[in-house]
């Protein structure tokens, strides 16, 4: 009897070593899984994150601009003569209709390249479609401002010079504000040997839609009435921006490309 109640002792030391041998070995089995189980992530998880981080280490172009340009200017109303209609005192700061005409600037002053980065080599010379263009970009931003009681910005060839290589740039490198080599835009125009406190870009690509002003102009007008806070906006009605050059590169198949580089 007392043999028999050994063996059985014996046979229940040997279950319970036999089931703490397997809790054993499935912890082992954890501690050595995937990344993922150690984490409490799914690979799948881990993989998303990864790409997440891809994304951030590759951020797409952006618009640089200081920081002070986000203050959006408020119209200051004009007392008008009596019997005048005082609709425009309360525009809210946008495009206007095309402009006809006002100050621009002279083909003269209108420069065909700047000095920065020219990989595909220097621009044509400045056709007249292209000068027109220039004028009219000229025209159509001071109009803009004037209705919401700003002053027009002043042209600057040196800043028109730039913004036409850019231009051209962009037709060969892509639409970007970054290309050819990368520099931010304020450097680029720092490049050109000035110096400011506040800088801003605009750059457009458009269609020779049913003329080429009504192409130029239909961009133009969906960068001024963007909401407040947009950046292309925030330049047009900039009043820390004073100094203006447009440049215009109009395509073989009429695409017109345009870069309006802005400076305090």
């Amino acid at each position: 009897m007392s043999r028999s109640r050994s063996r059985m002792h014996l046979a229940n030391l040997s279950l319970i070593l036999a089931l703490s041998l397997l809790v054993f070995c499935v912890a082992c089995g954890n501690a050595g899984g995937s990344p993922g189980a150690q984490q409490g992530t799914s690979p799948a998880t881990r993989r998303l994150g990864d790409a997440f981080g891809n994304l951030e280490q590759h951020p797409r172009p952006t618009s640089i601009v200081i920081p002070s340009q986000r203050a959006t200017p408020t119209p200051t109303p004009t007392p008008a003569p009596a019997g005048q209609n005082t609709t425009s005192n309360t525009h809210i700061c946008g495009a206007t209709a095309p402009a006809t005409g006002g100050a621009a600037p002279a083909a003269s002053a209108i420069a065909a390249s700047g000095k920065g980065s020219a990989p595909y080599g220097q621009p044509p010379a400045l056709t007249s479609e292209e000068i027109m263009l220039t004028q009219k970009l000229f025209q159509q931003i001071n109009q803009d401002r004037a209705a919401c009681g700003l002053p027009p910005f002043v042209w600057n060839t040196t800043l028109s010079g730039g913004a036409r290589l850019h231009s051209w740039n962009m037709y060969h490198c892509g639409f970007s504000h970054t290309c050819p080599d990368g520099l931010p835009q304020c450097t680029r125009i720092a490049n050109e040997g000035f110096t400011f406190s506040d800088c801003g870009e605009n750059i457009g690509l458009a269609g020779p839609y049913p003329t080429p002003w009504d192409g130029a102009y239909s961009i133009q007008a969906g960068m001024a009435n963007e909401p407040a806070t947009g950046w292309h906006h925030i330049h047009l009605f900039s009043t820390t921006l004073h100094q203006i050059g447009i440049g215009v590169y109009v395509a073989p198949n009429g695409w017109i490309w345009f870069t309006e580089d802005m400076i305090s």
